[in-house]
């Protein structure tokens, strides 16, 4: 696996979890399009995979993300479909969030 180093800055745009419930307790997700307040900007990194979906590399400042959630550089923006904290033992400098997501809006080949 390649390391993939800093190359831009990402702002983190986090949708209120656990969404709000329904009269039957059911999750209502928020209107398409609507987009909260940015969480933060930090170092980050993204790589367009073979298959066209996009892996990035967050600062672990950025944790929680969770699927639904947006990343942007200023230039392209990016839903998260999953992410992971990933913590090296001795060398928290290291530590990174793992996120697979597409691409806003998708390429078209």
């Amino acid at each position: 696996m390649a390391v993939l180093l800093p190359d831009r800055h990402l702002t983190a745009y986090v949708l209120s979890h656990p969404w709000t419930r329904d009269k039957l307790g059911a999750p209502v997700p928020p209107p398409p399009g609507a987009r909260p307040a940015p969480r933060g900007t930090w170092p980050g990194a993204a790589a367009e995979q073979i298959d066209g979906s996009w892996t990035l590399r967050a600062d672990p400042a950025a944790w929680p993300l969770k699927a639904g959630d947006v990343l942007t550089d200023g230039v392209r923006s990016w839903t998260v479909a999953t992410a992971l904290l990933k913590r090296v033992p001795g060398y928290g400098a290291a530590d990174y969030i793992a996120v697979t997501a597409t691409l806003n809006p998708p390429e078209v080949p």
